[in-house]
């Protein structure tokens, strides 16, 4: 199997490349999904991010994701945090998902913190996607429903 990663800053246009892959029949795991997925219900992960952050980043149990993004793209050491806890969850579902693919597929890695992670080591190439700063922003505002506050904030912290 070939793993190959796809990188780039919130809003760059990851998704849009990874939906044009899924389309030409390549296997794309969404690292944004598979975290999604990880804090949508009890869990593991969930109750960890629960003990460091507190429950009022709790929604009907599942994580509210907005609140979450409040405390740490403001604080550096807490967006350490929350990557420290998050990384080895969804590194461990992407194990799962890619000991399911047959030893000839190619499976593409759309993981906004592919390096961050360490997972980028496991990639045979890496793809960057970029954008201007600009783009980013209006997209990630649009898309997010964010303030420009708080989409700068969140591209500032984000390498």
């Amino acid at each position: 199997m070939r793993l190959i990663g796809i990188c780039g800053r919130s809003g760059c246009g990851k998704s849009l490349f990874s939906a044009i892959l899924r389309q030409k029949g390549f296997k794309v795991i969404d690292c944004d999904e598979v975290y999604k997925e990880l804090v949508s219900h009890k869990s593991q992960c969930l109750s960890e991010l629960e003990s460091a952050f507190g429950s009022d980043i709790l929604e009907n149990n599942s994580l509210n994701r907005k609140k979450l993004a409040e405390i740490v793209f403001t604080n550096p050491e807490k967006l350490a945090l929350l990557n420290e806890i998050t990384h080895k969850h969804i590194i461990n579902r992407v194990d799962e998902i890619i000991s399911e693919c047959e030893e000839s597929d190619v499976v593409f890695l759309d993981a906004p913190t592919l390096f961050e992670s360490g997972i980028s080591d496991r990639c045979e190439l890496i793809i960057g996607i970029t954008a201007s700063d600009e783009i980013c922003m209006e997209r990630i505002i649009k898309r997010d429903n964010l303030t420009e506050e708080q989409g700068r904030n969140r591209l500032a912290n984000q390498k």
